[in-house]
């Protein structure tokens, strides 16, 4: 639902820029319901991922795995109900909202949590393992999408603190999200699947 809203808004709102806007600028003026609306929905989404793979992570690095995934949630919900500051807001004028939006967006672990639930899943258990190649990619794929949002706010972030198309984040940003929201579908994905193996062997047995 997050991946299809993002999809709508580009249609929704025109006005937007995508090379260079950030996606949370979706939030400001009309319709900015429905951007605080998918950043519930990828909230939520780590919310359930958690109680997915609970059972498969009791140790210490997935234990760890699944913090970096709840504080990644945390900062969506932040997000969620703060609405962010128009781009270009001089620093003395961003709003409370505004700045609670900014700390919620540097909550985003799930880089960081991919890969260490990964490791752990496929070491761990079989029937992950054997699902290695898609669950790498898709680890891979955020990893990519990281360094290319890092990468462009290395080169184009301007001195002077005025965004606009010399400053093209907007498909990086929009990059980095995608991929994130794409693995957490891949991991519930696969969790879902070794449980319906299991319930069948149940079933046969």
């Amino acid at each position: 639902m997050f991946l299809v809203i993002l999809a709508s808004l580009h249609f929704i709102k025109p006005g937007i820029d995508p090379s260079w806007n950030f996606i949370s600028e979706y939030q400001v003026g009309a319709f900015g319901w429905l951007m605080s609306v998918a950043f519930f929905m990828l909230a939520m989404s780590c919310v359930f991922l958690i109680m997915a793979l609970w059972r498969y992570l009791r140790n210490v690095a997935g234990m760890i795995g699944m913090l970096m995934l709840l504080l990644t949630a945390g900062g969506l919900l932040t997000a969620a109900f703060n609405p962010t500051d128009p781009i270009n807001t001089r620093p003395e004028l961003v709003t409370p909202e505004g700045e609670l939006h900014q700390l919620g967006a540097m909550l985003d672990q799930v880089p960081f949590a991919a890969i260490l639930l990964t490791i752990v899943l496929i070491r761990k258990y079989a029937y992950w393992k054997s699902r290695r190649k898609t669950l790498i990619g898709a680890t891979l794929l955020v990893c990519v999408g990281l360094i290319v949002f890092i990468a462009s706010m290395a080169i184009y972030m301007p001195a002077d603190g005025v965004f606009g198309p010399h400053t093209p984040f907007g498909w990086p940003n929009r990059l980095m999200i995608s991929v994130q929201a794409v693995w957490l579908m891949v991991v519930a994905r696969i969790a879902y699947r070794d449980d319906t193996v299991k319930e069948n062997a149940v079933s046969a047995a």
